[in-house]
């Protein structure tokens, strides 16, 4: 009879051994109320399923990553902002406030400083480096790239 009890607490006592060796048991009917569907993932049959063969097919794995919008459009250089200045004291203050954000290195500034100061001058800096932008430029110049996109 006391061997008849002994076995029924082992029943309803679950017990969990680790890699040390160390066992922690659990009354079944706690962990029944506390966590139900985790009893029932344990208690029933293990389900596997068997994998043959896996298909290594690089070609069709490969994403094309393509960008969204021009890098002209998310990253304007130095030089695109100085495309719309229309005086020499707005291409200064342009080229000031990338230095102080570090945005261009010293090198660059004072190159582009002396290129509209005292070479070139702007209007023949800008239109070597294709222009002037006037007032909507990007959206001409992108207007059926970005609506494909969003599309």
């Amino acid at each position: 009879m006391e061997r008849k009890n002994k076995n029924k607490e082992i029943i309803n006592k679950l017990k969990v051994e680790n890699e040390e060796g160390l066992t922690v048991s659990y009354e079944k009917d706690e962990l029944k109320e506390k966590f139900p569907y985790l009893i029932t993932e344990i208690a029933g049959k293990k389900k596997s399923l068997k994998i043959d063969s896996i298909e290594n097919n690089t070609e069709s794995t490969q994403l094309k990553v393509e960008k969204p919008y021009p890098d002209e459009l998310i990253n304007p250089t130095a030089i695109d902002f100085l495309r719309r200045c229309t005086n020499n004291n707005e291409a200064l203050s342009i080229l000031d406030y990338l230095l102080k954000q570090e945005e261009i290195s010293e090198k660059d500034y004072n190159s582009f400083k002396n290129q509209i100061l005292k070479g070139e001058g702007l209007k023949t800096f800008i239109d070597k480096h294709g222009g002037f932008k006037s007032h909507g430029y990007y959206e001409k110049k992108y207007r059926n790239v970005t609506q494909n996109k969003i599309k």
